[in-house]
């Protein structure tokens, strides 16, 4: 992993952890906040060659993740998922090819990784934690329009991104 590819990733990183922690959730959805550090750890794979470096990021960000958590048994959780999904849309992002324009490659992921993260942490802490609600009720009320938020949030991070150079800097590593 070069430095350009690790400071970019630090960052983007950092600047998702800040914005979890600040941004104050929906009322009108339970309180609900896009996973502003899941958005931020597809665009660091992104950035990333081989799988090795991949898992340094979803490491990074799952343990980050399991610091935060409020979730009982969301410090597993928040590893187990983070490894998973990272993995996942390294292969999906890798496999898409060219040809597709690069905002519909961004949403697709940012839907489909937030509805992986989402299955995942949720199957893994209810199993750990033994809490008395359903994956079902979870999954529909919490993790759907999380992913729909995800997205959005997504490409409207592509938009800026693609302004700050950050596209130009793909090419560049």
């Amino acid at each position: 992993m070069n430095v350009k590819k690790m400071t970019l990733s630090a960052i983007l990183i950092a600047i998702g952890y800040i914005l979890h922690q600040v941004v104050p959730g929906i009322p009108f959805l339970g309180g609900m906040k896009m996973d502003f550090l899941l958005v931020m750890m597809f665009f660091s794979i992104f950035l990333m060659d081989n799988y090795r470096e991949v898992l340094a990021v979803a490491l990074v960000c799952g343990i980050i993740s399991a610091l935060t958590t409020t979730f009982p048994g969301g410090q597993i959780a928040n590893m187990v998922d983070k490894v998973i999904t990272g993995s996942l849309v390294f292969i999906v992002y890798k496999s898409m090819g060219q040809r597709i324009p690069r905002i519909m490659k961004i949403s697709v992921i940012a839907m489909f990784g937030t509805i992986v993260s989402g299955a995942i942490f949720l199957s893994v802490g209810l199993a750990l934690s033994g809490a008395p609600i359903s994956f079902m009720d979870l999954f529909i009320g919490i993790v759907l329009p999380t992913s729909v938020l995800n997205t959005v949030m997504s490409v409207f991070m592509e938009k800026i991104m693609e302004r700050a150079g950050y596209v130009k800097v793909l090419r560049e590593v």
